[in-house]
């Protein structure tokens, strides 16, 4: 019902940007009066779900911009220094973040 009242408001919004004369009818006021929560829920919920998919959009796109500064890690191998242990594992492995390593650099600026 919340949908078809709606509706109905919007179309006494088209009738009265086409003559504003519709305004003063007295069919067309007893609609608006009776239909103006539902049109504002309505019309919220038509909002809300456009703002819903513009979020899915923008953190699509952010997703794509900032994978490879923001997500991807910084891995450096070490060579093995010569010890048994890391003779049989290989040497040490350093993983950090691209923006802590830039927060490093500032910092030492």
């Amino acid at each position: 019902m919340q949908t078809i009242n709606g509706i109905l408001y919007e179309i006494t919004n088209l009738l009265i940007d086409f003559d504003s004369r519709w305004a003063i009818h007295w069919l067309v006021k007893m609609i608006r009066e009776n239909c103006f929560p539902d049109w504002v829920a309505w019309k919220t919920e038509q909002t809300m779900a456009k703002v819903d998919r513009q979020i899915v959009e923008i953190t699509k796109d952010w997703e794509v911009k900032d994978h490879d500064t923001y997500i991807k890690p910084i891995i450096i191998e070490h060579q093995p220094d010569g010890s048994k242990a890391q003779d049989l594992l290989g040497g040490t492995l350093e993983i950090s973040s691209p923006w802590y390593h830039k927060q490093q650099q500032e910092n030492q600026k």
